[in-house]
């Protein structure tokens, strides 16, 4: 799909492309709309950060303080973007959890920070990596 974008539109970046995916993902869930404005470079791929700028969830809130501080994020900007985890769900072969954070994973809400604030959190009964859920989220057997 990408690549027939690319030959019809010559013209646009790969950084355009992403992030024109992003804009119209948000939209198409409901979520705000996002001005769009083209002009972006690609740069070259030794300019990309390394593996590892994200932080791995099994190492607790200093590590993620230490990857995100190093990007100049405080403490409530991180709190921001973990608000991310309101779409979309864990997959176990890529990062060992396993789930949806919210009931409407698909959908722009603030649910993902209701959920944290107003539900009684304990440890998931499983087989993967220390993991919280709450009473409402059974796991799949």
């Amino acid at each position: 799909m990408l690549i027939l974008v690319l030959e019809k539109f010559p013209w646009i970046s790969y950084s355009d492309l992403w992030i024109l995916s992003g804009v119209v993902a948000i939209q198409e869930m409901q979520g705000p709309v996002v001005p769009y404005r083209p002009g972006r470079q690609d740069q070259d791929i030794a300019a990309c950060t390394p593996d590892g700028r994200l932080p791995d969830a099994s190492q607790g809130n200093k590590h993620l303080r230490d990857i995100f501080g190093r990007m100049g994020f405080n403490d409530q900007e991180i709190v921001a973007l973990s608000g991310a985890h309101a779409l979309g769900r864990c997959h176990t072969d890529r990062s060992g959890f396993s789930g949806p954070w919210t009931f409407s994973p698909t959908v722009v809400t603030n649910e993902y920070y209701k959920l944290l604030l107003n539900e009684k959190w304990s440890f998931k009964k499983w087989n993967g990596p220390k993991q919280v859920g709450t009473e409402h989220q059974k796991p799949k057997t």
